[in-house]
């Protein structure tokens, strides 16, 4: 019994020790980011509800291409933990030369698209042609970012997951600081510049996106870090160990995308409603990334280390993190909730828009305080739990039925058919997370999202840990 409480105590101080290291960074980006986001949105609003929604339905279009980032480096993230888990360097490198290939390939037609016909991509989401023009004039400076940004996020994400968390926090927050100044400085005119509205922040966004990359890049190549491969380690990958990846890949990216065109598509239901309705979404959706700083540093922590475990053949251990993981989320959502219910007429009140987007986004923020719970233990266990262990097929179906045949619906009815406001939609939208939720719940119990996918090509030596430095 000694013994055993013994090797218990030890399990929680690593798991602890790993999960402030590595969750906090990751969270202090998130946090960065949201806040400076938040900032960008307000300086924004000070030119109107027709520029807010414009720039929010613009981002919309990227949101499309961010789901699939995330889809292509959420499996090298997979694949990468576990791979790490035993300390696999050289697949490790592959996996990153697959996810470039595959991130610059999308960015690149979405940055076509963006640029060429961002009329055509606007008027899909609103009749309105003031929202189009102001979204059209930020589109089409903004795709130039695209590709900047595939490159940045598959390094990040390869750094991230061989626990190298403070490079890309770093160049992250740096980034985002540049880009708020120029933000101030473009959209407004000031020091000199030329007030440009909206587009001055796509034109910000640009140049911190640029010294993001160069940044990023110079301090892994310089460092020589694990991920400073050479281009033969990152195109010299062998069929197998590709056609594993895009297995994994393809149902990841097909999951991300089924839920993001189904957001894309409620984003429309919203935009039909009015362009009050539309500014108000996007206002509130700002502030809810804000919201989950703490549980993007949870979910990524979460698919690591788990990961790890997996890829280590230690599927108890495994098990035992996931269900941490979770009463860590369950237990930052109850908080968090409370502060978004408590703080959100506070949030709210820089903003220079109408009256009738400010209540609407008060009512929208009072619906998301009381939903939060389920909204992030759905997340932790998707992103965190389920994807470290590559049950993407499971979440597939979960996502089908959730967004497809559960939210659409009602926000169809509820927006175009009933008419009713806008936070009405939103909480009939949100019902599909209770459905996520038992699903998630009995899905992790069962333990079977525990796969191990790299256990018979781990083949290279393995490299101990007193010789691979962790930062």
């Amino acid at each position: 019994m000694k013994n055993l409480s013994t090797s218990s105590l030890h399990l929680d101080n690593e798991f602890y020790s790993n999960f402030f290291r590595i969750s906090i960074p990751i969270a202090m980006q998130s946090f960065m980011a949201a806040s400076l986001n938040l900032v960008d949105n307000i300086m924004v609003g000070q030119l109107g509800d027709a520029s807010i929604a414009g720039v929010g339905l613009a981002n919309q279009f990227f949101f499309i291409l961010n789901l699939i980032l995330l889809g292509v480096n959420g499996a090298s993230a997979i694949f990468l933990s576990q791979f790490w888990g035993s300390r696999n360097i050289s697949n490790i490198k592959k996996i990153l030369g697959l996810s470039l290939i595959l991130a610059i390939s999308s960015a690149m037609l979405f940055f076509l698209v963006g640029y060429l016909f961002p009329e055509k991509v606007l008027a899909v989401f609103s009749k309105d042609p003031e929202v189009i023009a102001s979204g059209s004039s930020f589109l089409r400076i903004i795709s130039f970012s695209y590709i900047l940004m595939a490159v940045s996020s598959c390094y990040a994400t390869a750094l991230r997951t061989t626990e190298r968390v403070t490079v890309p926090m770093i160049t992250s927050i740096a980034a985002l600081i540049i880009n708020t100044v120029l933000n101030y400085m473009l959209i407004f005119g000031k020091f000199g510049f030329p007030a440009l509205g909206v587009a001055g922040s796509a034109t910000a966004t640009l140049i911190a996106r640029v010294i993001e990359v160069i940044i990023l890049l110079v301090f892994v190549y310089a460092k020589n870090e694990i991920v400073a491969a050479k281009i033969k380690e990152l195109f010299d990958i062998p069929i197998s160990l590709v056609k594993r990846f895009m297995t994994t890949s393809s149902a990841v990216i097909f999951k991300d995308v089924i839920w993001a065109v189904g957001m894309t598509v409620y984003m429309i239901v919203y935009a039909r409603i009015g362009t009050e309705a539309a500014a108000s979404i996007n206002i509130v959706n700002t502030i809810r990334q804000l919201a989950f700083v703490l549980f993007v540093g949870v979910g990524n922590a979460c698919l690591i280390m788990v990961g790890n475990q997996i890829g280590a053949d230690s599927p108890h251990t495994a098990y035992r993190y996931a269900k941490k993981f979770l009463k860590i989320a369950v237990g930052l959502g109850i908080i968090t909730g409370s502060l978004v219910i408590l703080l959100r007429s506070v949030v709210l009140s820089p903003y220079n828009v109408s009256q009738e987007v400010i209540q609407g986004a008060n009512n929208i923020l009072l619906i998301f305080g009381f939903a939060i719970v389920l909204d992030v233990f759905n997340m932790v266990s998707v992103v965190g739990i389920m994807r470290s262990g590559g049950d993407i097929n499971f979440c597939i179906i979960m996502d089908t039925i959730a967004v497809w045949l559960i939210g659409l619906p009602l926000a169809i009815i509820s927006g175009m058919v009933l008419h009713l406001q806008v936070h009405w939609v939103f909480a009939a939208v949100t019902l599909q997370e209770l459905f996520k939720f038992i699903l998630c719940f009995k899905r992790v119990v069962s333990r079977k999202w525990i796969n191990n996918l790299v256990h018979d090509i781990n083949n290279e030596p393995v490299k101990t840990e007193s010789t691979i430095p962790v930062s």
